[in-house]
């Protein structure tokens, strides 16, 4: 019959301290007095490294061993000799858990006379069985064949966290599991133990569990008709989590089976054993904590509560002496405060939570606000007038920021923030309403506003006048830039010396009433509205915005320029001097006029003016009203008659084409602007120098001024020999005889004609005879004849042209 194991102790626990894991523990056992080793394990939220298991006191017979991957310690007899159970009775009591850990969480201890993992929230026993290599199928049928003290063993399978860590991170090694996919695959069951046939997994290492599962990072994959689970080599990943692996794993390394874990407990027919015995320690926890704001200085309650200990609170995250214990801390505070607040069985190591009384400040506001405004709506002096609500605001709040203001017309509209009047308030509905002043943080605190209507203090039908000429551009058209700050100390001296009033202009009534949309840029505003326009003006109190005077007291007038028109450019004719009247025309009224030289020199007054000399002369019109016209140029340009001679005129002749150029380049023929007819003085005029086709003779060259200074005329001469004659007497063509011989040869020159032979018919002076188709008095036939001229110039330089003609009858 197997012994029985009883214990009692679960107790609260201080960080960091020793504990006793019992307070009370017996074996009994009827028929033996003594056992060969018992064990004690953390067998809940054990932390390796900073959780440890030692035996206390004096027990000379007793030896132990601690194992830190299992978190086991092993108490055993000396020389391997069994223990008397009394001599373990002692010994378990004086056996303690320390953690070196701040925050430790909470442990359970499990007692018992087998080396099998136990795990008092299932009831089961987990045991580790080496066999490298082993397939998962042998090892199920060897975990089935296993017991432990009557227990029928199975492949673990592995249903919580708890059972995890001591079947899997806390077992004594690393191997095959309970769990296949086998049967279909991505359906992972346990096919072992009492939860044979449940499914704990769905699909790859993206699936999901319907209950527990613990697979290692990237796991299952099915690499390679992995179809069983096994917990992974403590190498690899996470440890005591699983992996999927084929029926025989890996040949060598961290994927090669080194094992199997068998669990014990819950099938049917297994026997009732109290072979283990188990406590728990619980470590105090802060299960809440609520902080507290407030707006303004006043009392506060931060809140907290705890499980397995009670709450205490410091003023500092290092104090040694609480201020209070319980859950509920009051305090009058003016400004904010940190708390620390802690869960403790009265040890007062373990963790500190800030727990903070915020004191949202109250907006700093003027309690009383009385505000004054123009009566100047369309009822004047009825008492009546339109608020802008939002320039009340700044009375109230001063230069503050991040501060949100609401009108209401009653107090306990202001508190509960019901029924906002808009911004523009007529007082019609009540002279006294209630701003509510908000920080972004929701403190608010309420003003009381005070509405004052005041009349005018300015004169009946008081304005003054800014006007303007139309010269800040060349197109007219009635809009101008004005300074209104030049009217402003006309308004001000209008008012007793020693106030400090400020003046404001807008373009409209509603917005001067408002105080909204006011002109900023004063000294440079452009009229809205072409050649007048009304500004409205708001004289107020710079102390506390009374106003002084409002209306449409300034007016902007734009006045014309001066419009008018001057005559064409006039030409100077250097040929023939006389004097030129210069006039204006087409204006938009009577004007006093100033005409000036280009070095600015007034010449006249008059609208007309008589220039004798060439130049640029520059007019401008003035007002009655003193708007000075943009200034007018009217130009005086030198012309004169063409300066013609030989240099300037090339002839080509005694060609197919004759033609006549003339040089026009550079001003070779003077300074005017010149046309050009040939042989007729009435024209044809033409712009171009050139005339072509010119037949052979005399010819007159006309250069006209087109600017009016007249006409010069050039004799030209075209020789040429004409091609035929018809000596037929009918007065067309009779004779033959060279034409177009200037006056530039000798009357010497002479043409010998000849016939197609060679013989001399004939010889004629060139300048003066003609040749009437006869040889001593015999008429010629028709035929072709041929002729040699020699023209002799004055230098005696002699040209020799030759040709031919033809002699028709």
């Amino acid at each position: 019959m197997a012994p029985v194991l009883t214990a009692t102790g679960d107790q609260t626990y201080c960080p960091k301290s020793q504990i006793n894991i019992v307070t009370d523990f017996n074996i009994t056992d009827p028929d033996d007095t003594e056992i060969e080793a018992l064990f004690v394990q953390i067998s809940k939220g054990y932390v390796q490294g900073e959780d440890n298991l030692t035996l206390t006191g004096s027990h000379p017979n007793i030896l132990t061993s601690w194992s830190v991957e299992q978190g086991k310690l092993k108490l055993f007899g000396l020389g391997s000799n069994p223990v008397n159970y009394s001599n373990l009775i002692a010994a378990i009591k004086d056996v303690v858990f320390e953690s070196t850990s701040d925050f430790p969480v909470d442990k359970g201890f499990s007692i018992t006379i087998g080396d099998a993992n136990y795990l008092p929230s299932t009831d089961h026993y987990y045991e580790y069985v080496p066999n490298l290599g082993i397939t998962w199928t042998s090892a199920r049928i060897a975990a089935a064949s296993r017991t432990y003290f009557g227990l029928q063993g199975y492949l673990a399978t592995i249903t919580s966290s708890e059972e995890a860590q001591l079947s899997g991170e806390q077992a004594a090694g690393a191997g095959w599991i309970g769990g296949s996919d086998a049967e279909t695959e991505g359906v992972w069951k346990w096919v072992t133990g009492p939860e044979a046939g449940t499914v704990f997994w769905n699909g790859l290492s993206n699936g999901s569990t319907p209950n527990y599962a613990n697979w290692n990072i990237g796991e299952p994959n099915q690499f390679g008709n992995e179809d069983y689970a096994h917990i992974t080599d403590p190498s690899i990943g996470i440890r005591g989590a699983w992996n999927d692996l084929p029926n025989e794993g890996e040949a060598f390394g961290p994927y090669q089976p080194k094992g199997y874990i068998v669990e014990y407990g819950g099938l049917p027919g297994d026997p009732v054993l109290q072979i283990s015995a188990s406590t728990n320690i619980y470590v105090p926890k802060l299960t809440s904590t609520n902080a507290a704001t407030r707006c303004g200085s006043g009392d506060v309650t931060l809140e907290a509560s705890a499980i397995n200990g009670d709450v205490y609170w410091f003023d500092t995250i290092t104090a040694t002496t609480p201020i209070h214990i319980g859950s509920f801390l009051n305090r009058t505070l003016t400004q904010t405060t940190t708390y620390f607040v802690m869960a403790t069985n009265g040890c007062l190591i373990g963790e500190r939570i800030p727990v903070t009384a915020t004191i949202n400040n109250l907006p700093v506001v003027q309690s009383t606000v009385e505000y004054k405004n123009c009566d100047s709506d369309n009822q004047p002096n009825d008492g009546f007038a339109n608020f802008n609500l939002d320039e009340i605001t700044p009375f109230i709040i001063g230069n503050a920021t991040a501060l949100v203001t609401s009108y209401h017309l009653t107090y306990t509209d202001a508190e509960s923030e019901q029924n906002k009047l808009p911004t523009i308030y007529n007082n019609t509905n009540g002279n006294v309403f209630y701003a509510r002043v908000e920080t972004l943080q929701g403190c608010f605190v309420i003003s009381e506003v005070s509405l004052k209507i005041s009349t005018t203090l300015l004169p009946q039908n008081f304005s003054t006048l800014l006007e303007v000429c139309d010269d800040d551009a060349t197109n007219l058209d009635g809009f101008h830039n004005f300074d209104l700050s030049q009217a402003t100390t006309t308004f001000l001296n209008e008012f007793p010396a020693g106030q400090n009033l400020s003046v404001h202009y807008y373009e409209t009534l509603e917005d001067a009433e408002i105080n909204k949309n006011e002109i900023t840029q004063i000294t440079n505003y452009t009229n809205k509205t072409a050649y007048s326009q009304d500004i409205f003006v708001r004289i107020e109190s710079n102390d506390n915005g009374e106003c002084f005077g409002l209306g449409n007291y300034l007016k902007l007038r734009v006045n014309d320029l001066p419009e008018f028109q001057v005559g064409q450019t006039n030409f100077f004719c250097l040929n023939n001097p006389e004097t030129i009247t210069l006039y204006t025309y087409n204006t938009n009224g009577v004007f006093n006029y100033e005409w000036s030289d280009v070095n600015g020199i007034v010449l006249s007054t008059s609208n007309t003016i008589d220039v004798t000399m060439p130049g640029i002369y520059q007019v401008k019109a003035i007002s009655n009203l003193g708007c000075e016209s943009f200034a007018v140029n009217y130009s005086v340009l030198e012309s004169d008659t063409a300066k013609l001679n030989n240099d300037v005129i090339c002839i080509v002749e005694v060609s197919d084409n004759n033609s006549i150029s003339i040089n026009y380049d550079n001003n070779t023929l003077g300074i005017g602007n010149y046309e050009f007819a040939l042989d007729n003085e009435n024209g044809p005029y033409q712009d171009s120098t050139v005339f072509t086709n010119v037949l052979a003779g005399r010819h007159f060259i006309y250069v006209r001024d087109k600017n009016g200074c007249g006409t010069v005329s050039f004799e030209v001469f075209i020789l040429g020999f004409p091609k035929f004659f018809t000596p037929n007497n009918d007065g067309i063509n009779d004779t033959w005889q060279v034409r177009g011989l200037g006056s530039d040869f000798t009357e010497a020159s002479k043409v010998s004609i000849f016939d197609r032979y060679g013989k001399l018919l004939k010889q004629i002076r060139a300048k003066s005879n003609v040749w009437d188709g006869t040889f001593r008095g015999e008429i010629l036939p028709e035929s072709d004849y041929w002729f040699i001229a020699e023209l002799i110039d004055f230098n005696g330089m002699v040209t020799t042209y030759k040709g031919h003609f033809t002699l028709k009858r």
